[in-house]
């Protein structure tokens, strides 16, 4: 991560405040070139994860009642950021959105489903990480895919969705180790539902280098079981519990293992990642190495002429 912006290269990468006394770590902005970027991101996911009804954006604020119904303060009260009104009043009704595809369950609160539902959704996200190594940022951007169905389809489509998530990062040229993982879950209660996750192999990451010592999960793939559908009285047709799975990418890791991998300069990468992300052809490069060696060949030819 870029700690200070770099005059030399306007928006290219992430960038934080120079004077360390301004600077919020985990909470980087991104450049012109970091946006384009993103958006290739975007597209791209698009293409290879079809089939939703919707695409939705989500603030970065959601229901307290929400986060509740979802577990997450139980789970996780310590990445858990809440929000206050004034400084002398108590939490509001809301809370930062930890997780994108929160914003999703109550679409379908109290529903039966007739068939298998999709959609995605992307999330500004806040979580209180405690350290603030390469890619372990406070504040990033989520953009995932949600299915809902019955338990069977909806493993199939979890399964599917980690080949795919594989097949589209190893497109722009990254390299991922697949692992079983588990959720942070905070105490001992937690312990045993991480070991529980990980037996059951619910939650699988895709992990990328992003610097040259630190490796983080740029994506995963999730199986919730009945978890959600049980919360948000989500029902199949016979009257159980709908099951859910997701796949999520952290685009900011995304952007920061593309870097780590193909240089910071986005016009030094690869045609076909520049292809992928809709950058457009590599620029040509002016200045520099080569032009010194073409004009100090030209002066050679026009020495050897005047002799």
């Amino acid at each position: 991560m870029i700690v200070a912006p770099d005059p030399a290269r306007p928006g290219e990468g992430l960038s934080m405040a120079a004077d360390p006394a301004l600077r919020a770590p985990g909470v980087a902005l991104v450049g012109a070139e970091g946006t384009r970027v993103l958006d290739g991101l975007r597209a791209g996911l698009a293409a290879a994860f079809g089939g939703s009804e919707d695409h939705f954006l989500a603030p970065p604020v959601i229901a307290r009642a929400v986060s509740e119904r979802a577990g997450y303060p139980n789970a996780f009260p310590h990445l858990l950021g809440t929000v206050h009104g004034t400084e002398d009043d108590g939490p509001t009704d809301l809370v930062l959105t930890s997780a994108a595809c929160h914003h999703v369950y109550p679409l379908l609160a109290g529903t039966v489903l007739g068939g298998e539902r999709q959609f995605g959704v992307e999330a500004v996200c806040f979580r209180a990480e405690a350290t603030a190594e390469t890619g372990r940022l406070r504040s990033f951007r989520m953009y995932e895919v949600v299915r809902f169905g019955a338990p069977e389809e909806v493993q199939r489509w979890r399964d599917r969705a980690l080949e795919s998530a594989v097949e589209w990062v190893g497109g722009l040229g990254l390299t991922v180790e697949v692992v079983a993982a588990n959720d942070p879950f905070f105490g001992r209660p937690g312990r045993l539902l991480a070991a529980v996750q990980r037996s059951e192999e619910l939650k699988w990451e895709l992990l990328a280098p992003v610097d040259d010592r630190q490796v983080q999960a740029i994506a995963s793939a999730n199986g919730h079981k009945d978890h959600f559908g049980a919360a948000f009285g989500l029902a199949l047709a016979d009257g159980s519990p709908a099951h859910s799975a997701c796949v999520a990418f952290g685009l900011d890791r995304v952007v920061l293992a593309l870097r780590h991998r193909h240089g910071e300069r986005t016009g030094d990468w690869p045609a076909h990642v520049r292809q992928a992300l809709a950058l457009g052809p590599r620029p040509e490069r002016t200045g520099g190495a080569a032009s010194t060696s073409r004009g100090a060949q030209r002066a050679g030819e026009k020495g050897r002429t005047s002799r």
